[in-house]
């Protein structure tokens, strides 16, 4: 694959601390690269793939939930409006139940909380139930719906979901403050909050909330994550936590803070333990962006490393010892996730617009990741509205979803790799 150079990942480093001025020389250069390399639109599937839903544009979300229950039912959002315009101009999209062996929809609901990115949070919660955002225009506020596949029940929680963990709980953040300050990951039916409103902390972080009772409680504030490790700039920084990810056992958790001073972004990834009511603080950069559990007590994660610069790493959480996953080097920021030693992930475009999914058996060894897919990103969906593979993988059926535009259109994808 065309990888990015030493030097055009230093230029883009050294950019980093002029955003705007970055965002104009970047989509430039992407532009002008696109057009010496006009005849590179061509994209390569190297294994069985089909569309989920081919009827209209589709996508699921995020990389850390699998569209499947593992049963033959998949959810997924579907949009009859454009989807490469920005998610606030979309009135709404659906929340769709297919069968996948019949191709019948089995239920389907309007939301207006969702964005590209992360669509509404849609997830499984066993493989019966799942649970999704939705806004209610009569109080002005988000909040869960989990829905039953037996009779299509609904039960409605005060506070939207971020992440769960089976039928016990699930934690919730403020979509208000991400749409103000990460607009592609919050909703945008509301007012962007004012800025003398953002210093609030106390009254903002994380909650969770109790599927069994429905009652909520704030376990961790914004001033409380601010007071742990204090850096003297939080004063006249704005901060938001994004990103959380409860571990396999449900006793853990790990959120990204992330707070901007004077046009500076500054990562923090954080873990908070419920026994013990203590957060412990893994890693402080100048980017963390993606993560996920490899186990109950450990990591992979791209992120900038003080030795290595910008690299996948695993670390273990009782040692904070990292390992640099050395095989993927090279290949920039993706979307992790897996198994044991299986890792799948993806990439960015590269100079020609280009995506690339990839599998690796063993993400500690030395091995060169497989490449599963090669995938054309039109350049009419950027921004806010570009769509990311984001894959997810079914290690017992060895089936990989993803979301890609490369047909011209957004949609998920189902892929069969049960013949690797």
């Amino acid at each position: 694959m065309s990888k990015f150079s030493q030097f055009e990942r230093k230029v883009a480093y050294e950019l980093d601390r002029f955003p705007f001025l970055k965002k104009i020389i970047k989509n430039c250069y992407i532009y002008l690269m696109r057009i010496l390399r006009f005849k590179g639109k061509k994209s390569q599937l190297n294994f069985p793939t089909i569309e989920v839903h081919s009827e209209a544009e589709s996508f699921f979300g995020y990389y850390d939930k699998l569209p499947s229950n593992g049963k033959g039912l998949v959810i997924f959002h579907s949009s009859p409006f454009d989807t490469s315009k920005q998610a606030n101009k979309a009135p709404y999209v659906n929340i769709i139940l297919k069968n996948e062996l019949s191709n019948k929809i089995l239920w389907k609901h309007k939301t207006k909380a969702f964005n590209w990115q992360q669509g509404s949070r849609l997830q499984w919660i066993n493989d019966k139930k799942f649970m999704f955002n939705v806004y209610d225009k009569s109080t002005n506020k988000y909040h869960a719906k989990v829905v039953s596949t037996t009779d299509y029940s609904i039960v409605d929680y005060s506070l939207p979901v971020q992440d769960s963990f089976d039928e016990s709980y699930f934690l919730s953040l403020n979509y208000k403050r991400l749409a103000t300050l990460k607009p592609e990951y919050g909703y945008h039916c509301h007012k962007p909050l004012s800025y003398d409103l953002l210093p609030k902390y106390k009254n903002d972080g994380i909650w969770k909330i109790d599927f069994d009772s429905g009652k909520s409680s704030l376990i961790l504030s914004l001033s409380d994550v601010c007071q742990f490790f204090p850096k003297e700039q939080f004063n006249n920084s704005t901060h938001l936590i994004n990103h959380i990810q409860i571990n396999p056992s449900g006793e853990n958790f790990i959120f990204l803070h992330r707070y901007t001073s004077k046009g500076k972004q500054t990562d923090r990834l954080i873990s908070y333990n419920f026994i013990t009511k203590q957060m412990k603080l893994i890693t402080v950069s100048n980017l963390v962006s993606h993560f996920y559990w490899q186990t109950n007590n450990s990591l992979v994660a791209y992120l900038e490393d003080d030795n290595k610069g910008r690299c996948y790493v695993h670390i273990d959480l009782e040692t904070l010892d990292r390992k640099f996953i050395s095989c993927l080097e090279g290949y920039g920021d993706g979307h992790p996730g897996g198994f044991g030693s299986l890792m799948l992930t993806d990439t960015y475009p590269n100079r020609s617009g280009h995506q690339f999914l990839l599998l690796l058996k063993n993400f500690l060894s030395n091995e060169s990741p497989k490449e599963l897919a090669k995938l054309y990103h039109p350049l009419k969906f950027s921004g806010e509205s570009r769509c990311d593979l984001h894959p997810r993988i079914d290690v017992k059926q060895k089936i990989i979803y993803f979301d890609s535009v490369y047909t011209g259109k957004r949609q998920l994808h189902r892929m069969d790799f049960s013949n690797d």
